[in-house]
């Protein structure tokens, strides 16, 4: 499978030469910043000064004020007198009720530099804020100031999917440390999954000898991935030690951030039924997953009793690698289709009295719950948990949209957020022809930013409930820890204020202006990140009196210096700089890109607006389209726009299982060239090419001719998003109706997910030369 990795491999910064804006320019944003007067001058002579138990925050500030400056400073032995330029190091007595568990108090004076927390932790969290503000200081200064800070949310999260590639473990020590740079304090590690089993567990060997290694087929798009072959060896994949885990969860304890485990079940897991099969209802060998596997039907039996004992072993010998409160254990996405055919598991409803089989997932999370709970832990799991019923004690992360977290936190149960419209970084965070593959979805920066973890249909005693809120990466599409930094920076910076600053100071043009120091801080770190918040949008609006377009340019960045060309070039800096919607009145190229110090940030956009012969005709359908997939409206077909590869971008017509018939009225009888039908292919969202595109003219409405057809070679078992231009290349004369006819493929094909239903089709743009 080949990656575009094109805007990553940017490797001269567009920031170079460019300075901070000042020190004050932090990221997340603190409670409340109060500038003094003076500065503070860092020398060799400064040192740290603490009482003893806070000796080890002193190291940590040390090497941290030496990878700003250059010198280490030294620290005062307790008990002795402190001369100037000290940073002292204190908790709080008695405790402040203001600062919390985690919040500082940081107060910059001309001689001494006092970082003041209940808790160590705290004493941390005023230290990176004490690292950021080194960034921008000249000459080792800072302004007097006095900081008061702590977070909104108690649970500020990323989580990391390292069993569909497997991640290398020097790379999840510095996910920790960029985890800590912006003050988050949980790593959520998904360590199995159907692809692949990373943790060792002593008591079965198997599930690393067998269930972390798959057959190589990185070649293929991911969900066009086959189930192992006999005789082909298993060479892809990876799994961590139990040393190696207690080295990197203790590492994380040092700079306070908690990683909770994930161990899947009931599905999503193959790898460990590749390894134990008797442990599914089945009993059947299917090998670890190479990709993509829908639905979701090879899953732990829970009729067996050795599934339950299999599990606790695993999770007691999880528990102690991991000190966290929370055990997650999954629960989405269980197709139940082998629990309805097993005799054990129809005998486990009977006789513990349950409904169906959501019942008996329910029955299979509470027991796993009581088990976690016996032993002084807490349940975690998806929104899925809730159905049949949730645990009582188990809680809940929501990522189908906000409805379980709402259920879940009306019930007293605590939840954190990680819906996928805002939370999933997997997702493009740009034009996806700008972008390296992704899985889809659209979730930008400001998007992220714009997130409101508690629901406002919640009332003040059931937002108590939200713990916080999560960022997400799934790793299908991320096979490297360059790529999954590319997809985490700098959305994370917009998550790490959403979940830490006071909801009320959020200000996304603010934001904007402070990320462009944030930016430094992450090229001074080596972090590769992304630049996709300086992309370029297109807006076109078709004005159908003149039948021009006018194209509006927008990008996230707050003052932008956007310029922009109509022939197809690449802009400069001596290109015309956009201020107000271009009109356009002819097929075009136009291509734009944001300058920053008379250079381009990112690659620029380039789209094509098509200004041919149907455009804002009017158009009558035979069979109307999906309500829900309407596009732009009436013009959708004939606006000079052609859709994206995806489906949602609004420029797409959806049709569910009928054909789309569009008779177009050119208005007066013309000669034409060719007609072109433009279409897509999604089959992960039932969306397939029409079998057939057909083309009829006609000049009086009624009596019409075929003036050709086109079918194509696109088979319907192809995963990759793609769209596909039907031609048929013939003129005729006096032509004033176009008739196109594109053919639904009807239902789903056999050996799809939706074998049998109803299949989409969705066409673009209709360009009639």
């Amino acid at each position: 499978m080949k990656i575009r990795f094109f805007s990553l491999l940017l490797v001269i910064s567009v920031f170079a030469g460019k300075l901070f804006a000042g020190p004050l320019d932090l990221v997340p944003l603190p409670a409340s910043i109060q500038k003094g007067e003076g500065e503070f001058e860092f020398s060799p002579q400064t040192a740290f000064f603490g009482e003893p138990g806070l000796t080890s925050l002193m190291e940590y500030g040390g090497r941290m004020v030496a990878s700003k400056l250059g010198f280490v400073p030294g620290i005062v032995p307790a008990g002795a007198i402190p001369g100037s330029a000290m940073i002292r190091l204190q908790l709080s007595a008695p405790f402040d009720g203001q600062l919390g568990t985690e919040g500082y108090l940081l107060k910059i004076m001309p001689r001494e530099i006092l970082i003041r927390a209940n808790l160590p932790a705290g004493v941390f969290y005023g230290l990176q804020t004490l690292g950021q503000m080194l960034d921008g200081a000249e000459g080792g200064k800072l302004p007097a100031v006095t900081i008061t800070d702590h977070p909104r949310f108690s649970y500020r999260g990323m989580h990391i999917d390292v069993a569909r590639h497997f991640m290398p473990i020097e790379s999840l020590y510095r996910f920790v440390d960029y985890l800590a740079m912006h003050k988050m304090n949980v790593l959520h590690w998904h360590l199995v999954d159907d692809q692949g089993w990373r943790l060792e567990i002593k008591k079965y060997p198997k599930l690393t000898e067998v269930g972390a290694w798959r057959v190589d087929r990185e070649e293929l798009h991911w969900n066009s991935r086959p189930l192992i072959r006999p005789g082909e060896k298993t060479t892809y994949g990876g799994f961590y030690t139990q040393e190696e885990v207690k080295a990197l969860v203790q590492y994380a304890r040092e700079r306070y951030v908690t990683i909770i485990p994930e161990i899947e079940m009931p599905a999503h897991a193959m790898a460990a039924l590749a390894a134990y099969p008797e442990l599914s209802c089945t009993g059947i060998y299917q090998g670890v997953a190479p990709g993509g596997v829908w639905p979701i039907t090879h899953i732990f039996c829970a009729g067996k009793e050795e599934t339950f004992g299999f599990l606790e072993d695993v999770l007691t010998e999880t528990m102690a690698l991991f000190p966290s409160t929370f055990i997650h254990v999954g629960g989405d996405e269980a197709d139940k289709t082998e629990w309805k055919k097993c005799p054990l598991c129809q005998k486990r409803i009977k006789e513990e009295g349950l409904k169906e089989e959501h019942e008996l997932q329910s029955y299979f999370i509470t027991r796993v719950e009581k088990f976690l709970s016996a032993h002084g832990r807490k349940l975690l799991g998806w929104d899925e948990i809730l159905e049949g019923g949730l645990a009582p004690e188990a809680s809940v992360m929501s990522w189908r949209g906000e409805e379980g977290g709402i259920a879940a936190a009306k019930m007293g149960h605590t939840v954190v957020m990680t819906p996928g419209s805002h939370c999933y970084f997997d997702y493009y965070q740009g034009d996806p022809s700008l972008e390296p593959l992704a899985i889809g979805g659209l979730t930008t920066l400001k998007k992220v930013y714009s997130f409101e973890p508690v629901p406002a249909v919640l009332t003040e005693k059931e937002g108590k409930m939200i713990l916080g809120a999560q960022g997400n990466h799934w790793t299908e599409y991320i096979s490297t820890p360059e790529h999954l930094e590319y997809m985490a920076f700098p959305r994370l910076a917009a998550l790490a204020e959403v979940v830490w600053s006071p909801k009320e100071s959020r200000n996304w043009d603010d934001f904007s202006r402070r990320m462009n120091s944030q930016y430094l801080r992450y090229e001074k770190a080596g972090i590769r990140y992304a630049r996709s918040a300086f992309q370029v949008w297109s807006h076109p609006r078709l004005l159908p009196e003149t039948k021009t377009l006018e194209v509006a340019f927008t990008t996230e960045v707050s003052n932008p210096e956007i310029r922009y060309t109509l022939d197809g070039t690449d802009p400069t800096v001596s290109s015309p700089l956009y201020t107000a919607p271009v009109a356009i009145d002819r097929s075009v190229v136009a291509k734009a890109a944001v300058f920053v110090d008379g250079k381009s940030v990112t690659a620029p956009l380039s789209r094509q607006f098509y200004l041919h012969k149907a455009v804002a005709c009017p158009v009558t359908l035979k069979y109307p389209n999906s309500l829900k997939y309407d596009g732009s409206g009436e013009y959708t077909l004939v606006d000079g726009v052609k859709g994206s590869a995806n489906f949602n971008d609004g420029n797409w017509k959806g049709f569910y299982k009928d054909d789309m018939v569009a008779t177009i009225d050119l208005g007066k009888a013309v000669g034409i060239q060719s007609v072109e039908t433009h279409a897509i292919q999604d089959v992960g969202s039932w969306i397939f090419m029409p079998k057939e595109v057909v083309v009829e003219v006609s000049a009086d409405g009624q009596n019409f001719r075929k003036l050709g057809s086109v079918t194509h070679k696109i088979p319907v078992t192809a995963a990759e998003k793609l769209t596909h231009d039907f031609l048929v290349k013939k003129s005729a004369k006096k032509v004033r109706y176009v008739r196109v006819t594109a053919r639904n493929l009807g239902i789903c094909p056999p050996g799809h997910a939706g074998a049998g239903k109803g299949a989409h089709l969705f066409v673009s743009e209709i360009v009639v030369d």
